[in-house]
């Protein structure tokens, strides 16, 4: 089998700054391999057998292949980097329709598909269910859990006041919420093993795709504003010994 896991790299800082557009500027700042998405290739790693492989996939700039580099520690077995100047500015649609052209022409035969349920840096959590319309293939979200089965795969999801357990069938598209806090380092070992494991470059012309189809030219949002909010508080402090006074000024402060 298969897995194709869908990662993001994200800023590494609160200081994120935008371009004329509304796109984020990734070039020149620290960047991680965002949370959710590590969350997913664990998972993916999780459910390896014998003869099995995890392929990470990640749509960005150069520097996101310290990101996929990442996924190969953690475990994945192989690493594709969709880089090219026409992705740049990319929305949910966009991205969404150049995985799909990975998939279709890379991994048609993925068992299953995974994606974090959101990213850090946009938090749109949008592209794993287009992904998945775009696709035809049925979506899971909110995953917090993985099994195979005969086929197919137990999946537990966690919508907050509801668990769920479902049977998705193989070539799925599931998003994960969570991982193990408490889940082992990849080793030195693993780290050295993977230094000279080649991360696959393919741009626009690899994937079949047209200029007019990509990026902030294939997009249909339009981002009119965009700006970093910073919340100031500052802590008030009364006499408490008097309850009704101390629940009037609280009353007033309110």
């Amino acid at each position: 089998m298969k897995f194709v896991v869908a990662v993001k790299q994200v800023p590494d800082t609160v200081l994120i700054k935008v371009d004329e557009n509304g796109s984020l500027i990734r070039v020149g700042v620290p960047s991680i391999l965002d949370p959710y998405s590590e969350y997913a290739v664990e998972r993916a790693v999780a459910l390896k057998e014998e003869g099995d492989s995890v392929i990470a996939v990640s749509m960005g700039p150069e520097q996101a292949g310290s990101a996929l580099f990442r996924c190969l520690e953690i475990g994945a077995d192989e690493a594709y980097l969709l880089s090219d100047p026409a992705f740049a500015g990319a929305d949910v649609h966009a991205t969404s329709r150049t995985l799909k052209a990975f998939v279709e022409k890379y991994v048609s035969d993925a068992a299953l598909i995974l994606c974090g349920k959101q990213a850090a840096d946009g938090d749109t959590a949008q592209v794993p269910a287009e992904l998945a319309e775009m696709l035809d293939r049925d979506q899971f979200c909110y995953a917090v859990d993985i099994e195979r089965d005969a086929g197919s795969f137990i999946i537990r999801q966690d919508y907050g006041d509801e668990i769920r357990t479902c049977r998705a069938p193989e070539g799925s598209v599931v998003s994960v919420q969570e991982g193990d806090v408490n889940r082992p380092l990849p080793s030195i070992q693993r780290f050295i093993d993977v230094s000279s494991v080649e991360i696959k470059k393919l741009g626009r012309l690899d994937l079949g795709l047209g200029t007019f189809s990509v990026g902030l030219k294939g997009s249909r949002t339009k981002i009119v504003s965009s700006r970093a909010v910073r919340t100031e508080r500052s802590g008030r402090v009364t006499d408490g010994t008097d309850p009704r006074a101390a629940a009037s000024f609280i009353k007033g402060v309110l």
